[in-house]
């Protein structure tokens, strides 16, 4: 429960974040930061396909490691324009998800596992530990 709540709540704040920037700009502006968060999305659903049809047993730390990292170097490398504001998107849309869904692990593959409907199970850097002592507890 109090990973769910911590998702829900920072997915919220994302929001909070990039709702303004929307706001502010044009359409084309709305357009390319959107196709961003729709690249990120298509990427994270190929690398879905490709982990549960070729390596179901990945190992934890480089599961980590190749779920997040994506989001991590869109976001860096276009901090405080459009691919930071689309990479937030897609992060923003995947937490509430997860924390609707009730999905352990990776909250960027949340999205393809609703088109798929299997869940790949990679650890997450920050809410895996918030998973695993919540497990050990109940």
């Amino acid at each position: 429960m109090i990973g769910r709540i911590f998702r829900f709540c920072l997915g919220l704040f994302f929001v909070t974040e990039v709702w303004p920037v929307y706001r502010d700009v044009s359409w084309e502006g709305v357009f390319i930061r959107l196709s961003w968060a729709i690249g990120l999305l298509a990427f994270y659903a190929l690398l879905h396909l490709a982990i549960v049809r070729f390596t179901p047993k990945i190992d934890r730390v480089l599961g980590a490691i190749l779920a997040f990292g994506p989001f991590l170097a869109v976001f860096l490398l276009g901090y405080g324009g459009p691919a930071a504001t689309g990479a937030l998107t897609f992060l923003s849309v995947s937490l509430i998800l997860a924390a609707i869904r009730a999905d352990p692990g990776c909250e960027v593959m949340t999205i393809p596992a609703i088109f798929s409907g299997k869940h790949t199970h990679l650890a997450c850097l920050l809410f895996s530990p918030i998973d695993w002592c919540e497990r050990k507890i109940h």
